[in-house]
């Protein structure tokens, strides 16, 4: 009789801890997926970092001088394509857009030789424009004889691009 009553009484007692540990499970999933997912945006690397790094690099508390060069337009390595782009040089000072002016034969030729190399998937890929300016602005700086961009051409800008 003893147990019988013992039994009743048990299964007339609420169960101790069904609803809190639920309530305390739901809590802490929500609590670590805000973990996760602001860990996950602090984390995750921003896609103009690399531009503004090259920005802030390039920067050197003085304003550019800019050289605009004449229209090219250059047949390209693969047959039946053609480019026709316009240039901006932005240099470090005035004395290297003299040594530009001075040497333009050769500041030209140079560029139309990199630019009649390309091809048009060379052009066209995600970066083939970056690729292509910096490669303008090593030539440029190496026909100046510039070891630094100090003392030669800091960037390459397109006026215009057009491929056909």
């Amino acid at each position: 009789m003893a147990k019988q009553e013992a039994a009743a009484a048990e299964a007339a007692a609420p169960k101790k801890g069904g609803k809190p540990k639920i309530i305390i499970l739901a809590v802490v999933g929500v609590l670590l997926l805000a973990v996760i997912g602001v860990g996950a945006l602090l984390l995750m690397p921003k896609g103009d970092d690399k531009a503004e790094s090259a920005e802030v690099k390039k920067d050197t508390g003085k304003p550019p001088v800019y050289e605009t060069l004449a229209v090219f337009t250059v047949n390209l390595a693969d047959p039946q394509h053609y480019l026709q782009t316009e240039l901006q040089l932005a240099m470090a000072d005035v004395k290297a857009q003299a040594r530009v002016k001075e040497r333009m034969p050769e500041v030209r030729d140079a560029v139309i030789r990199l630019l009649s190399s390309k091809t048009m998937d060379d052009l066209t890929q995600a970066d083939g424009k970056d690729r292509l300016a910096e490669e303008l602005r090593q030539q440029v700086n190496d026909v100046l004889g510039a070891k630094n961009e100090d003392e030669g051409v800091r960037r390459v800008l397109f006026g215009s691009f057009i491929i056909q």
